[in-house]
């Protein structure tokens, strides 16, 4: 898989994360680097509208782990991923 990493993603962390991930693959990715697959790929289709990179920075800021924001988007709890998005 190679993903397209947008313009207004280029050279942030969360683009080399996704970069790493496609290189070594998800058995061998970090956390980190698996959350930025998730966000970028099953979030939009969990959750919608919101932004990949932004959601994924504020649950590094706050430490959770792939595990932790997967069962926020299944319980659609949008006013969290908002705080995510925008801490």
């Amino acid at each position: 898989m190679t993903t397209r990493i947008r313009k207004c993603d280029v050279g942030t962390k969360y683009a080399e994360a996704l970069i790493a991930l496609d290189e070594i693959g998800p058995a061998n990715a970090t956390d980190a680097q698996n959350m930025a697959g998730f966000c970028e790929s099953v979030m939009q289709r969990m959750v919608g509208a919101f932004s990949p990179r932004l959601v994924w920075e504020g649950a590094q800021k706050a430490g959770l782990t792939t595990s932790q924001l997967h069962k926020i988007c299944q319980r659609k709890d949008f006013a969290k991923l908002d705080d995510l998005q925008f801490s």
